[in-house]
């Protein structure tokens, strides 16, 4: 590989990035929306130069804004023979460059890699295999598999569910009684991130952090709500916003003591309630993979699988 030089990109190149060819027809690695709407800057696109030809890349990718990369959202690692080498050492000169000191992401020490996928990549050869090159070049450049997700998406064309009959809801502006409430949910929690962070942090700072994160959406905080049922007691809580691109939920969560209720169903609908009225076109989701509850919550409510996330850390 010594004829290999490895770089990012100057102001003005977006060509050079974009002249290493199309995604994989398989759709892995497939951010699907527009690339030039997505915070990506130039000094956080890498690539693989032979001679004049990029054999190999790696976009960054950040919000409006922040300072270092989030996370590592396309990653090519070519089609030669020395695939998995040429794309191992175009992420190791990467990670070097942008790993800095004093840098913090959301999950440690480096941005994840998210790795899109279609829904059945891997019953299909053609997926199964370009996914396995980019997970084998993540994993020689030392990155790990940390949990795959489910990507969904809901339009009002798929049907409002009906408001909740058996609870009522107030808006999430006390940030005691929030912190409280996401520290009793992380017990026994499903979620991958919630389980790494408590096991590091322990509850109430993994709470704080959960509180922090998603106040630091775009949307805000306004749309957030408790959830009560007709006793008064509090049994859970939903934080609608709005990242760079749609609505979302930022997070979700039933307090231990009233789980086994599909109050999670409740939670779902009462936000796609608020999103429809603000006459938002699109939610956007994600559930881990393991987190079959929730999955099926979503499933109930009409969302739909758009494909799958595999995060490496």
């Amino acid at each position: 590989m010594s004829d290999l030089i490895f770089r990012p990109l100057e102001a003005g190149e977006f060509d050079l990035f974009h002249s290493y060819g199309p995604h994989p027809a398989s759709g892995v690695g497939a951010r699907g929306l527009p690339f030039d709407e997505l915070g990506y800057r130039a000094d956080w696109l890498w690539v693989a130069l032979r001679g004049d030809e990029v054999v190999a890349r790696a976009a960054f990718w950040g919000p409006p804004g922040s300072e270092h990369p989030f996370s590592l959202d396309w990653f090519d690692p070519g089609t030669g023979p020395d695939r998995i080498e040429v794309g191992a050492a175009l992420l190791r000169a990467a990670y070097a460059a942008l790993v800095t000191p004093g840098y913090s992401a959301p999950s440690g020490a480096r941005p994840d890699f998210h790795l899109f996928l279609p829904g059945d990549w891997r019953e299909r050869p053609d997926a199964l295999a370009d996914a396995t090159d980019r997970i084998k070049a993540a994993e020689k450049a030392g990155l790990r598999h940390s949990v795959e997700r489910l990507n969904l998406r809901w339009i009002p064309e798929y049907g409002l569910p009906p408001r909740s009959t058996r609870l009522t809801f107030t808006p999430a502006d006390d940030d005691g009684t929030v912190v409280d409430l996401l520290a009793r949910i992380t017990e026994g929690s499903l979620d991958a991130w919630d389980r790494r962070t408590l096991a590091e942090k322990g509850m109430r700072e993994t709470a704080k952090e959960t509180l922090a994160d998603v106040a630091g959406f775009p949307g805000g905080r306004g749309r957030w709500r408790l959830a009560h049922d007709a006793s008064g007691d509090l049994v859970g809580i939903v934080m609608p916003t709005r990242n760079s691109k749609f609505a979302t939920i930022g997070y979700i969560g039933v307090d231990p003591a009233h789980r086994g209720h599909g109050y999670a169903d409740d939670l779902v609908a009462e936000t796609l309630h608020i999103f429809t009225s603000e006459g938002e076109p699109e939610v956007r989701d994600s559930t881990d993979l393991g987190n079959t509850p929730m999955a099926a919550s979503f499933a109930r409510i009409g969302y739909r699988i758009i494909g799958h996330r595999l995060i490496m850390i």
